[in-house]
Parts: C-alpha cells; structure tokens; sequence
C-alpha cells in the first residue's frame, strides 16, 4: 500500500482530494515530503551512530543504496559519506 493510499484511509479522505490538501498546505507533495522526512532521519543516523551507508539506507526503506544516496545529494547538496566526514570535522 502506497504511503497516499494508506494516508487516506486512516483519514478517512479521498487519496487525490487529500494529496491536493497536502500540497496546498504544505507547498510540496507528500512525495517530497516524505523524502525529506526520510533524509533528516538519515541525517541523524550518520551523526549519531557508526551504522554503514547500506545499512541507513535499509533502515529507512530505500531500494538500494545507490538511490539513497541521489536523494540524499539531491536534499543536501552532499553524498552522505561527505555529510559524515563533515558532521566528524565540526
């Protein structure tokens, strides 16, 4: 079940009238949303624990580390090695 289908049923809404809702309030999609959401917990993991890139990549239910690592790039500007190096020298 998709994070929108399953967003919807425990609102009670219609999926696309609650996806419209979404983005009106929140000026993003859900999507992005969650990709956000999912990247800050990563963030986290990289500077709290010694966890390999892999395995935070597992955790947070991205399909492979290659993918983790675009959508990390993608929010940050930064690979997560990059961001861990940095948090480490800081």
């Amino acid at each position: 079940m998709t994070h929108r289908h399953l967003l919807a049923e425990l609102t009670g809404l219609n999926s696309n009238y609650l996806i419209t809702l979404f983005k009106k309030q929140m000026r993003m999609t859900l999507k992005n949303y969650i990709q956000e959401q999912r990247i800050e917990e990563a963030k986290k993991l990289l500077r709290l624990t010694n966890d390999t890139i892999s395995s935070i990549s597992t955790r947070l239910n991205f399909y492979d580390q290659s993918y983790f690592i675009k959508v990390f790039k993608k929010h940050t500007g930064i690979t997560p090695k990059q961001y861990r190096s940095d948090v480490a020298n800081s």
